[in-house]
């Protein structure tokens, strides 16, 4: 590949590196003033299969903080109108080992286990206020509330999630909110990390190149494999969810009877985890669906509207940024404890980089609605 030129203006993609770099030096003063306040030390179960198991606890803060200062540094520098090949190169090599450091080395399964939580306590809410809001404009909207309230009103006279089992949920969600500090600051270096590679990615993309795209970087290449893409990341979100709504039946996989019986929270929690799994392989068929690219009619407002390519993408690489990371510790969970069906349950090495490569396959198709200005984001 021969560079020829780069292109000189700003660089908007420089935005959250820096605020992450900043925030990352914030974080690390205050370790440094309060080091009581450092949530990690090796050898915790947050810590597990991270760097974060190994390192001493006093090492962290200082080398935070000067992470974040060459960062800052860097970002800043890449925001320069006129930027010299030296500066790409400081500013690539400095996305790589950022990347590698904080999105992959760092955080662990905590940050999965924080936005999965997050999404089965949230999810149900969300989609039934979308739903109800939405419904007066949509021919099946009635409907789709009529099932909704049916499947409260059951929920609620089986006993499965009555008055007593959501207080007692309460108290789950009470103590996750309590327990969030470690697994929220090992997302967030997980978002730093995320943040470094896609700038890298795009300072990259910034340089001309005498070579026209490769022919599997071409809408109708990236349409045929985004699809076999999109079916594996779907396939591997079935098993955890199909497991958890056999905890309905007398016959729960991973749960005991009596134990469920007794806790009837937590058959609630496992459920709604369950659910989350399988809307989001709903959620991932959007990938090449048409509904990916058109707001729904259910949905209040943005009904009939192109879905911003950002609005699939951020998320979706997100996603799989997570399922990518946390298949190493499950992986080794899995071997340590005598559980291979673990990975049955849960195939991140397969599911986080086919998940990945359907977000990338969704961009590249959608590559001439992101240069149209007005179809997509609205500009």
């Amino acid at each position: 590949m021969v560079i020829a030129r780069e292109r000189t203006r700003t660089a908007p993609s420089s935005v959250p590196a820096l605020i992450w770099s900043v925030l990352a030096i914030c974080l690390g003063l205050w370790w440094l003033w309060q080091p009581q306040r450092y949530p990690f030390a090796p050898g915790d179960p947050a810590t597990f299969g991270t760097l974060l198991g190994v390192l001493p606890a006093p090492a962290m803060p200082p080398l935070l903080v000067a992470a974040g200062a060459w960062g800052t540094v860097v970002a800043w520098l890449a925001a320069q109108r006129q930027q010299a090949r030296p500066t790409t190169v400081i500013v690539v090599g400095t996305a790589a080992v950022f990347a590698v450091v904080f999105g992959l080395v760092v955080p662990g399964i905590q940050p999965l286990t924080l936005v999965g939580y997050a999404m089965a306590m949230l999810g149900p809410p969300v989609l039934f206020s979308a739903v109800l809001a939405g419904a007066r404009r949509w021919r099946g909207g009635p409907w789709a509330v009529g099932v909704l309230l049916l499947v409260v009103a059951l929920a609620w006279f089986s006993g499965l999630a009555d008055g007593a089992v959501l207080l007692r949920y309460l108290d789950v969600i009470t103590t996750s909110a309590e327990r969030a500090g470690p697994p929220a600051v090992l997302l967030f270096f997980l978002v730093g990390g995320l943040a470094w590679g896609l700038f890298g990615t795009h300072t990259l993309l910034r340089v001309r190149v005498d070579r026209p795209a490769p022919a599997w970087m071409r809408p109708a290449a990236a349409a045929r494999w985004g699809r076999v893409a999109v079916v594996i990341a779907t396939v591997c979100a079935l098993p955890y969810g199909l497991v958890r709504l056999t905890w309905l039946t007398p016959w729960p996989v991973g749960g005991d009877v009596a134990e469920l019986a007794a806790h009837p929270e937590i058959r609630l929690h496992g459920l709604l985890l369950g659910l989350a799994a399988l809307a989001g392989a709903v959620l991932t068929t959007g990938l090449v669906a048409g509904w990916g690219e058109v707001w729904p009619r259910w949905l209040p407002v943005l009904r009939g509207r192109p879905v911003p390519v950002a609005a699939a993408v951020v998320p979706g690489t997100l996603v799989a940024t997570l399922f990518t990371v946390a298949a190493l510790p499950v992986s080794v969970m899995a071997v340590t404890s005598g559980m291979p069906e673990m990975l049955l349950y849960f195939p991140f090495p397969v599911w986080g980089p086919a998940l990945g490569a359907a977000v990338l396959a969704y961009a590249l198709r959608r590559r001439d609605d992101m240069a149209r200005p007005g179809t997509i984001d609205g500009s």
